[in-house]
């Protein structure tokens, strides 16, 4: 039953889950779980997808890419009207899955839920799952534990959806031995390098060749317009005070009086789906009797149980908080005790014998465990009020004004200065997207008036001031000269190296002895016995050349390739035999065919999804 998706969920989504507070494309992209009157970015058969929504995604997808960008970001991949669209896609697709998973009535427990979490070692120290550790990443991404449950449970739904029919495709014989054929083919090659680090000897770039690029690309060689800017910054963690321990233990003891231990129940079963009523109901009677004589209950459900996903296992199903399986078999759990078993009984799933193996209830955690969590969300409680009204008073001050002193004054702020950046941005704060916006805005560049408030997030705030601002130029050739002549100089020498590799070629297909080569010209050659595609002993792009270069009836070829270093690598292929299926162990077998049925699944998926496309309502505004 559940088994199958515990087990992938426990694997890449338990580890995955987390990385959605920073990385918002896990399966399609990201829902922010909003509520509220905000209009509608779009509406799929009939349900809504907020703009808050869409702007949350927004966001999330422009952090994702500066943390990938780092510290060369592009603001123009950056920009808020840029990214609407590919987030929008991505949530609509989202939405789409999620009903398909709502209409197929599949579900996921509190439970289910509550054991994913405990077991995502984000969220454990030393091992174990840690309620400080957990409350404190969620915070500090803005989030609370129900928000984050609710994201957890559909990307658990999607996950059921999108799996399923990745897992319904499989490989044939015949396709993974075609396969095996390429994949598996080997040949010896034996190849030299000739450097192009070695190949600069005597080679100068006349000035007039200089000359000559720089009035043919005159446009390469203009400076970019850069600004720097003064500005004033307000950050909520300026403000954040001690907190007293009275506050925290009062605080603790609020939440301990609302805590709720939930009691969990163990569970394991046999089933069976393709017996008549009668004939299951009697065949598990039989087990039960065996059961309770002395029989392994695991053992009977490995030989027994019709339930692919938990039979191998012996029939364990985890723990369930009384919402995970269908109520009549939670009804026959609850009423057992630990190691009992129940009568045969019936749900849509067929007929089960079910156990309790064991009876756990949630303990609530203790002050030391909750005492940071408790403290942040302490802190920024007293710290917000306090920040948003510096933040509508840094704008009141800075509306109008023709400086920023008498806010920095006022606010007891130091006015700081930036480096020059252009409108691809710059480095830390400089690199946002709405901070570029703000600087080279028609206010700020032209009209030298102050900035309107930026909120760079919901702790994060500043108002800047250009000042100074350096236009784009034509850049003159003394100012370039050097890159130009560097330029041509490593054209000249790439230029040589190829040469030299096709002479080399050249000789080689006219019969003449490849040692010999090789010792003419300075090379020695490199040899790779029986090198199969991928294979680490030459670089990708040799082993692309070599498989691709045509081949005589006897399995030998010539050939040459240049790396993107600029060196050039000239080639001899011989000995070539296909793949042989035969030939390969099974766990290699089982290897490739994984792979072929991931991309198989990966294919499929991409058409189901284009499918719900085709035959949904979709509504953009």
């Amino acid at each position: 039953m559940l088994q199958n998706i515990r087990d992938k969920l426990q694997g890449t989504v338990a580890k995955v889950i987390i990385a959605l507070i920073a990385v918002p494309f896990a399966v399609f992209g990201i829902d922010a779980f909003f509520s509220g009157s905000a209009p509608d970015a779009a509406r799929v058969n009939g349900e809504a997808i907020s703009e808050s929504e869409l702007a949350q995604g927004v966001e999330l997808q422009r952090r994702r890419l500066l943390d990938q960008a780092q510290d060369n970001p592009d603001p123009a991949l950056l920009d808020e009207a840029r990214l609407r669209g590919p987030v929008l896609d991505a949530l609509i697709d989202r939405k789409l899955v999620q009903q398909v998973a709502e209409e197929a009535g599949f579900r996921v427990s509190e439970a289910m839920l509550n054991q994913i979490i405990l077991e995502n070692t984000s969220f454990q120290d030393d091992g174990k799952f840690s309620q400080a550790r957990f409350q404190g990443i969620l915070a500090s991404n803005g989030m609370s534990p129900s928000y984050y449950k609710g994201l957890l449970r559909e990307e658990i739904l999607m996950s059921q959806v999108m799996s399923g029919l990745a897992a319904s495709e499989f490989v044939t014989e015949h396709e993974l031995r075609e396969v095996a054929r390429i994949t598996q083919q080997s040949m010896d090659v034996r190849y030299l390098t000739i450097p192009v680090a070695a190949s600069g000897g005597g080679i100068t770039v006349p000035e007039e060749q200089v000359r000559k690029y720089y009035d043919e690309n005159k446009t390469d060689f203009r400076t970019e317009e850069q600004v720097s800017v003064e500005y004033l910054e307000l950050k909520l963690e300026d403000l954040v005070k001690p907190v007293s321990e009275p506050d925290l233990r009062r605080e603790y003891e609020s939440r301990m009086a609302n805590f709720k231990g939930v009691t969990e129940r163990h569970a394991a079963h046999i089933m069976l789906s393709s017996l008549a009523d009668e004939q299951a109901r009697e065949k598990l009677a039989a087990l039960r009797e065996k059961s309770l004589a002395g029989a392994d209950f695991a053992a009977l459900a490995r030989e027994n149980s019709e339930d692919v996903g938990s039979a191998n296992s012996g029939g364990d199903l985890g723990f369930s908080a009384g919402d995970a399986f269908p109520a009549e078999f939670e009804e026959a759990l609850a009423g057992l005790e630990p190691g009992g078993i129940s009568e045969p009984i019936q749900t849509d799933s067929g007929w089960h014998l079910v156990k309790l193996l064991e009876v756990r209830v949630q303990e609530a955690p203790g002050f030391d465990e909750m005492r940071g969590a408790i403290e942040k969300d302490l802190q920024r409680a007293a710290a917000e009020p306090l920040f948003v009204e510096r933040s509508e008073k840094l704008a009141d001050l800075t509306f109008n004004s023709d400086g920023l002193s008498e806010a920095a004054k006022e606010l007891d702020l130091g006015i700081e200065s930036s480096g020059l950046f252009g409108r691809r941005g710059g480095e830390g704060l400089f690199a946002d997207a709405r901070v570029i916006r703000a600087a080279f805005s028609k206010d700020v560049l032209d009209n030298a008036q102050n900035s309107e408030l930026i909120e760079i997030d919901s702790g994060h705030a500043m108002v800047l001031r250009l000042e100074q601002h350096q236009k784009e130029r034509q850049q003159e050739l003394a100012d370039v000269h050097d890159r130009i002549a560097d330029l041509l100089r490593e054209s000249l020498i790439r230029e040589k190296v190829r040469a030299e590799g096709d002479e080399i070629l050249a000789s080689m297909k006219a019969g003449q002895d490849v040692e010999t080569l090789a010792r003419k010209n300075g090379y020695q050659w490199q040899v790779v016995l029986q090198y199969r595609r991928g294979s680490p002993e030459l670089a990708v792009e040799i082993g692309n050349a070599v498989f691709a270069t045509p081949r005589t009836e006897a399995g030998t070829g010539f050939g040459s390739v240049v790396l993107p270093s600029g060196d050039a690598v000239v080639f001899k292929t011989a000995n070539f035999h296909e793949g042989d299926f035969a030939g390969i162990p099974e766990e290699q077998r089982q290897v490739l065919g994984n792979l072929m049925q991931q991309a198989r699944g990966r294919e499929i998926t991409a058409h189901y999804q284009n499918r719900l496309r085709q035959v949904a309502s979709i509504e953009r505004r």
